[in-house]
C-alpha cells in the first residue's frame, strides 16, 4: 500500500493527499481527486473524497468535520459547484449535507441469462496494446450518459497489466466499439471447477457490441456456474433472459428474488448559485418559471439561504431578488440529489423532506427536474 500511495504522490496526476496534524502529529489523512463529471451531456469539474482516515486515539475530536471542511473549502476556492465520496457510512455524511446517489443493483444470474445473438465474430483479447483505444471507448460512452467520470489517464492498465484479470472487447477496424472486464472465483474452495464470474466493467456504444459481448458470456454455460455484476442501470434486468439470482427466494406474493441493492456514491452541491450558473447550457424540460430554494445547509453555511432562478424555457438563469412563482423548502443533501435527477420531486414532498409555497405547483417542479436518466457512475475512488 505504501509503495502504490508513494507512486500516486510522485506522479503528477489528478490526486492530492492531505493530512490533518496536531502539532507535528498526524491524526488524520485524505486523498482529493480533481474529476470531470457528465452532467446532462456537458461535462463538469467534480471534487471527490476518499481515504478519509482518523487515528483512533484521536476519534470524536472533530478530525473528520475539519477534514471534510476543508475539502468542500478546497474545491469551493477552486470554482467548482460539485462534489462526491463514497461513504463509510451514508447516514453520517447524509448529515454533512450530502445527498444519496442511484442505487447499485448486484446480479448473480446462471450465464445463459445473456442472450446468445448468434454473433461474436468481433471479439478479441485486449492487451496493454490497446490501452489508449480501451480509454477513448470509454470516454465515447462517458460522453453520452449522465453521471459517467471522464478517464484522462491510462485508466484501465492495471486491468490490461493484470493476469487474473480477463479484458475482451470488440474491436471494428482498429476501434474498440465495447468491452468488459472480468475475473474468475472459485464458486467453492472445495471444487475447483465450479468457478464463477464477476463482470468488473461493462462498456458499449452501440447494440452490436453489447450483443457479441452478451453471447461470449451466454457460451460459458457449460464452465460457469453464475456471473455476478453490479450496475446502476435500474432496466439492466431487460437484457438478461433470467434475471433471477440462486436465492430461490420469493418476496410475497410472488415476487422472484432477483438482485442485491444498496447505497453508495453520493454528491454534494458546495455553491447552489454557481452550480445552476454552470448549467446554463442546459434546459430542465423546457419549464419556464422562477423559483427560490430556500437552502438549509448547517454543516457548509457559506452555501445556506435563498437562491431564485428563473427558467426560461427550461434555461436556468440566477436571477438574486427577483419575484419567485415558487418558493422550495429544502436541504442541500435532498437538493443535490433533486436536480441531478436521482429522485423526484413528489417523492420529497410526499416524505415531507421538501415544502413548496403552494401545492398547485408539486408537478410543475417535478416535471422541471425529472430526468429519464439517473446518473451513474462506475468509478471507484
Amino acid at each position: 500500500m505504501v509503495e502504490k500511495y508513494q507512486k500516486e504522490v510522485d506522479k503528477e496526476n489528478n490526486i492530492h493527499y492531505y493530512g490533518a496534524f496536531e502539532h507535528d502529529k498526524l491524526v488524520g489523512s485524505m486523498k482529493l481527486y480533481d474529476f470531470k463529471m457528465n452532467v446532462f451531456g456537458h461535462f463538469f469539474p467534480l471534487g471527490g473524497l476518499g481515504s478519509v482516515a482518523v487515528d483512533l486515539l484521536h476519534k470524536k475530536e472533530k478530525v473528520a468535520k475539519d477534514i471534510v471542511t476543508y475539502f468542500l473549502n478546497h474545491y469551493d476556492e477552486q470554482d467548482y459547484s460539485l462534489t462526491a465520496l463514497y461513504p463509510f457510512r451514508p447516514d453520517f455524511y447524509y448529515k454533512m449535507g450530502f445527498g444519496y446517489g442511484t442505487k447499485k443493483d448486484q446480479y448473480k444470474v446462471v450465464p445463459d441469462a445473456f442472450p446468445d445473438f448468434g454473433n461474436k465474430q468481433d471479439l478479441t483479447y485486449l492487451t496493454e496494446e490497446d490501452s489508449q483505444a480501451v480509454v477513448n471507448c470509454y470516454n465515447e460512452y462517458a460522453s453520452k450518459h449522465h453521471g459517467f467520470f471522464y478517464a484522462d489517464d491510462p485508466h484501465f492498465d492495471a486491468y490490461l497489466k493484470s493476469f487474473k484479470t480477463k479484458v475482451i472487447g470488440v474491436k471494428k477496424n482498429g476501434k474498440i466499439t465495447g468491452f468488459s472486464v472480468f475475473t474468475f472465483n472459485r464458486e467453492s474452495e472445495n471444487n475447483v471447477l465450479s468457478n464463477n464470474i464477476h463482470i468488473h466493467q461493462l462498456i458499449y456504444n452501440e447494440p452490436n457490441a453489447l450483443q457479441q459481448i452478451s453471447t461470449f458470456f451466454h457460451s460459458q454455460k457449460d464452465q460457469v456456474n453464475r456471473i455476478m455484476i453490479s450496475t446502476q442501470d435500474l432496466d439492466f434486468h431487460y437484457l438478461l433472459d433470467d434475471a433471477r439470482n440462486d436465492s430461490n427466494n420469493l418476496i410475497p406474493p410472488v415476487f422472484h428474488e432477483t438482485n442485491k441493492s444498496g447505497i453508495g456514491i453520493m454528491y454534494r452541491i458546495i455553491n447552489v448559485k454557481r452550480f445552476f450558473q454552470q448549467l446554463g447550457k442546459h434546459h430542465f424540460n423546457r419549464v419556464s418559471t422562477t423559483v427560490t430554494f430556500n437552502v438549509r445547509d448547517s454543516f457548509y453555511k457559506k452555501n445556506e439561504g435563498p437562491v431564485t432562478v428563473s427558467f426560461n424555457n427550461g434555461k436556468p438563469f440566477v436571477t438574486q431578488g427577483a419575484k419567485a412563482q415558487i418558493t422550495i423548502d429544502i436541504d442541500i443533501s435532498d437538493l443535490s440529489s433533486l436536480v441531478l435527477g436521482i429522485v423526484d420531486f413528489k417523492k420529497l414532498y410526499m416524505y415531507g423532506r421538501a415544502k413548496v409555497s403552494d401545492e398547485q405547483y408539486v408537478d410543475d417542479v417535478n416535471l422541471l427536474f425529472h430526468t429519464t436518466e439517473s446518473p451513474i457512475c462506475t468509478t471507484g475512488f
